[in-house]
């Protein structure tokens, strides 16, 4: 038995008696749930006990848009508040699939989990979107530009609400007050090379692909936390979200 296996039977004993699981659901139509684990377009859907409708939370892991993946362990706290919770894998940077392939992703499993929600029990009218690092740059665009055509053409991608997690929500170098030491500013940064078109940083192409660019009135509540002392993302940029947020009326 190996290790991701062990890890989710561990995962599966600590859910509430009486819930469902469903592991490694294709939400894309081309997708292969046996490619590598940096191509995968599936999710893990979990459910709590009972007749449901449920309110779904939507996790969307961080690691750079280049690493981790959707196997977690916060499942067991949701469904013990009556929470379904879906976990999602997207394309990687890395795999050759550039940016916006990571925001369509996510859109496409929100419009799958939409789709299917009478069958597994969801409430579709009460979903959030919770995400951590670049995960949260992920949920800040859902929360900013779901509903819109920006990054998807499918109306019923918008969200109730969203939590936004150590987020980088402004990639534009002076705009977000990016260090010179970050990828922004390294040109031989590998990662920089792979996010940006060409292989170099792009201001337009950062603001394009900012949540704070898509900052507007009657955005969803959001939830921002951040610690003061990150030395990765700036946390001013999470206070200069919420202040041009405020500014047009939001909670």
């Amino acid at each position: 038995m190996n290790q991701r296996t062990l890890k989710r039977h561990k995962l599966i004993g600590e859910l509430p008696a009486g819930s469902t699981y469903l592991f490694d659901q294709p939400y894309a139509p081309d997708a292969d749930p046996r490619a590598g684990i940096a191509s995968h377009q599936t999710l893990d859907l979990y459910l709590p006990p009972g007749p449901g409708p449920f309110p779904l939370i939507v996790w969307i892991h961080g690691g750079g848009w280049n690493g981790s993946d959707k196997d977690t362990d916060v499942a067991p706290r949701f469904l013990g508040s009556g929470f379904a919770l879906a976990s999602l894998d997207y394309r990687l940077i890395g795999s050759g699939a550039a940016f916006p392939a990571q925001i369509e992703d996510c859109f496409s499993a929100l419009v799958w989990l939409r789709e299917n929600g009478t069958k597994y029990r969801l409430d579709i009218e009460r979903i959030g979107v919770l995400g951590h690092s670049a995960g949260a740059h992920l949920a800040g665009l859902i929360a900013t530009t779901g509903g819109t055509d920006q990054f998807c053409k499918i109306a019923s991608t918008r969200v109730q609400a969203a939590v936004l997690w150590s987020a980088p929500l402004d990639l534009s170098r002076e705009r977000g007050n990016w260090p010179s030491s970050t990828f922004v500013w390294n040109p031989k940064d590998p990662f920089s090379t792979a996010f940006f078109p060409g292989g170099a940083y792009d201001e337009q192409f950062a603001q394009w692909a900012s949540p704070a660019s898509y900052i507007r009135a009657g955005l969803l509540p959001i939830l921002i936390v951040h610690g003061s002392e990150d030395t990765i993302v700036p946390p001013g940029q999470a206070l200069a979200f919420a202040e041009a947020s405020r500014a047009l009326g939001g909670k």
